[in-house]
């Protein structure tokens, strides 16, 4: 199993991603695209390569220190060759930026909407710039001026910075507070706009800044930081005051060491070494660019076109279904005769947020039970949950503090749900260090003298903002049985109880990997009768890559829809020639995760909040759910067969590892576009 990249049907966990994120990059050349939806895949892709380096090459630098001979077992490579292959991949992916970012700014500029640059500018805008400059810009920012690099202040993560460097020695260092905008409006009307960001004004202007001193070379620069818990840290949480752990450790990783350094403008080699020098970053890990680092300007370039412009270079707005059947009665009467099944985002929260808002009130309802994972900001969900505490109902929530990048977003609301009297536990305070990214919703209510539950599970967060971005599952049931065994889950997981066995669902650390090499086993006896169909958003596992492997061997059919990474490699002769997997990169996000074994009256369907990477299956809490009743599990897999037959925004992914385009024959499938306009 450690040499499972010798089988020839393995690649690397990382270049696989990179692979993935180019084909994001790739979306913006769609010429149907509306054109700021196609910078927008610019802005996605940089913000999926700012987190990369944060977490996943940060990691690498780590092992790379402190295990350099290990090897990856999908690739056989070592730390230091995957970050040399990395860093040589995301050079030509910075330049493929520049170009698609150059295309899709000349397409906004044939539709009146000019993002310009420095040289670009006319006279009267230079004008208008300057005075911009003089009478508000230098009011907010802070200037250093520097005697030598050894001065150079700490920057924090992936914060943009403009330095120059000066005669007699000196540089100079001008940090952008938070609240600076990032886009100056030149001219804003019912006929275009034009515009130039923040920064290059700043850059424009600089010489003139800097007098008496004659500035040499000046630039914008930008470091990422490793975003990952340093080694021993998770000893940490096991102190009195969790939270406080963790914020201690939100503040410390603003100063954590570099991973890359960003660069845009014109740097000569000498300065680029004294930089790379001053913060101590491989040279192959410095990247210099003539796109934007930022792409914040997008967004407030957004809020300042007129309503009518901005709709013609927009999607059509989409308002997901209501799920009116039930509105006559309650959720929990409703769902004692049909399980209610909604489908992110072609249809709303709002049968869950009804069942929430409902259990506040209903003298029926002893308890609520609910996993939190991510929250939006502002959430109706955290605001029932507080009012059924307040009205006297026993509220358990167990909040997953170590949310990456919404720990402090995750303690807001546990203080808040905590003064309303709520029983706020913790995912991993315990020294299993299992992080709970289950999705599960529970409301106790007494009925003729006896426990009932209602039962909602999801694929995705509880978040009310990506619930509109991101396709997910949620099911809510007055399944018996199936309430029991997430009962006893729930209780469990509060008491860091996490090896036990359930009746019906499947659950990680322990049972979940399990039984999915159980079934794919199970598919494998039939042969060429066999069938397995997984949609995840991610496919590292190496026991599972193997099994996959073995049914594919035996004639198995392998359906398979995955999002992101894919360290198995479809099509292989004779290993994986069975297994088919495609890709679907659109207008939302593809966040699900259903797993089919078996066909007809057999088929077993389970959603579930796990992908098939070895963190979900053996290092989170994590949840399946079978999928009984058969108008639900009949939407869940056409839903999923309309994905894999998606032709305009679906790729196949082949033998090497690459993104192709499927054969259009007969009417084209926008699988997104054909779920939106059946909601209508």
């Amino acid at each position: 199993m450690k040499e499972l990249y010798k089988k020839g049907y393995t690649q690397n966990r990382e270049l696989s991603w990179l692979r993935f994120n180019e084909r994001c990059l790739e979306e913006a050349l769609d010429e149907s695209l509306p054109e700021l939806e196609a910078m927008n895949f610019v802005k996605i892709f940089s913000g999926n390569l700012d987190e990369f380096f944060m977490v996943r090459v940060g990691s690498l630098m780590d092992l790379d220190r402190v295990a350099p001979e290990s090897r990856d077992p999908l690739s056989g490579m070592s730390p230091s060759r995957q970050l040399k292959q990395i860093c040589k991949n995301t050079r030509y992916l910075y330049y493929k930026r520049e170009q698609i970012y150059e295309k899709v700014r000349k397409n906004l500029r044939e539709k009146g909407i000019w993002i310009k640059n420095n040289e670009e500018l006319t006279d009267p805008e230079r004008e208008v710039c300057f005075a911009y400059f003089r009478d508000v810009l230098l009011k907010q920012v802070s200037i250093r001026f520097l005697s030598g690099m050894d001065g150079l202040p700490e920057l924090k993560n992936n914060q943009t910075v403009l330095m120059g460097k000066l005669d007699e020695g000196y540089y100079s260092i001008v940090s952008f507070p938070e609240e600076m905008p990032a886009l100056l409006a030149l001219e804003n009307g019912s006929t275009g706009f034009i515009g130039i960001r923040t920064p290059d004004v700043l850059m424009e202007f600089f010489d003139k800044w800097m007098l008496p001193f004659q500035a040499k070379e000046k630039l914008l620069l930008r470091i990422t930081r490793n975003a990952e818990f340093r080694e021993g840290e998770e000893d940490e949480l096991l102190k009195a005051d969790f939270r406080s752990q963790i914020q201690k450790m939100l503040r410390e990783r603003s100063t954590q060491p570099p991973v890359r350094l960003e660069i845009r403008g014109d740097c000569t080699d000498s300065f680029r070494t004294e930089l790379i020098a001053k913060f101590k970053i491989p040279k192959k890990h410095c990247f210099t660019t003539t796109a934007p680092l930022e792409y914040g300007f997008l967004d407030e370039l957004k809020e300042v076109l007129p309503k009518a412009t901005l709709r013609t270079l927009s999607y059509p707005l989409y308002t997901p279904r209501s799920t009116p059947t039930f509105f006559d009665e309650k959720v929990v009467d409703y769902a004692k005769r049909e399980d209610i099944l909604s489908s992110y985002p072609y249809d709303s929260m709002m049968p869950l947020l009804r069942m929430l808002k409902e259990a506040v009130t209903d003298d029926r309802v002893r308890e609520i039970r609910m996993t939190i994972y991510r929250l939006s900001s502002h959430t109706r969900i955290a605001e029932y949950l507080a009012q059924a505490a307040e009205n006297g109902k026993k509220v358990k929530v167990l909040i997953e503090l170590r949310a990456r990048f919404d720990e402090q977003n995750n303690i807001n609301w546990s203080r808040r749900l905590e003064r309303a009297g709520c029983k706020i536990y913790y995912g991993s305070e315990s020294m299993d260090d299992y992080k709970v990214h289950c999705k599960i919703c529970q409301v106790v209510l007494e009925e003729m003298g006896e426990k009932r539950y209602l039962t909602q599970v999801g694929t995705g967060n509880y978040n009310e903002t990506t619930a509109k971005l991101y396709t997910d599952f949620s099911l809510i049931t007055y399944n018996q049985q199936l309430g029991k065994d997430v009962s006893r889950f729930f209780k469990n997981i509060c008491k860091n109880r996490y090896f036990e066995d359930y009746k019906y669902i499947l659950a990680a650390p322990q049972g979940f990997k399990q039984a999915i090499l159980q079934q794919i086993e199970s598919e494998t006896a039939k042969g060429r009768k066999g069938r397995i169909f997984i949609k995840v958003n991610s496919m590292t596992d190496p026991d599972v890559i193997r099994k996959l492997s073995e049914a594919s061997e035996a004639g198995v059919k392998i359906r398979m829809i995955v999002r992101g990474i894919c360290c198995l490699l479809p099509g292989v002769a004779k290993r994986t020639e069975n297994i088919h997997v495609v890709n679907v990169v659109g207008r939302y996000l593809e966040h699900s995760r259903v797993y089919i074994f078996g066909s007809g009256k057999k088929e077993r369907m389970y959603i579930s909040s796990a992908d098939l990477m070895t963190r979900n299956t053996e290092k989170r809490v994590e949840l399946a759910f079978p999928v009984i009743n058969p108008k639900v599990r009949s939407r869940i897999k056409n839903t999923l067969l309309l994905n894999y037959m998606d032709n305009v925004k679906g790729r196949r992914l082949d033998s090497e590892g690459c993104y192709r385009r499927k054969e259009v024959k007969g009417e084209p499938v926008n699988s997104q576009q054909r779920l939106m306009d059946e909601q209508i």
